[in-house]
């Protein structure tokens, strides 16, 4: 039978690493879901339009650039989290959930 609670010494590096990467795990998870959130109440519509994302590209301070417009931007930011969020806070089976995470991470620029 498995155990339901497995308990090891957090002060050990891999103990360490393993508690730390795990709380990380939940915390994005949690702050994901939040941003999402936060981000339909942001919105002026249904989000089908660029047009509809104007409070959020001023309060998110999302610009400008050679692709998209500052809502351009930010639609394309909430459709990254969305479609991200399909992929990893779903109880289902899901495919290319590395890529799906890697993606959202460089189109938002996070990986350095």
């Amino acid at each position: 039978m498995a155990a339901n609670y497995i308990e090891m010494n957090q002060t050990t590096a891999f103990g360490r690493n393993l508690a730390r990467g795990g709380q990380l795990l939940l915390e994005g998870l949690r702050l994901l879901v939040q941003a999402r959130d936060n981000m339909i109440q942001a919105r002026d519509g249904d989000g089908s339009l660029a047009a509809h994302y104007d409070v959020l590209a001023s309060e998110g301070g999302y610009v400008a650039n050679d692709y998209a417009d500052a809502n351009a931007a930010a639609k394309a930011s909430f459709d990254e989290l969305d479609s991200l969020l399909n992929k990893i806070n779903v109880d289902t089976s899901v495919t290319n959930v590395r890529t799906a995470i890697f993606q959202f991470a460089a189109k938002h620029n996070l990986i350095g």
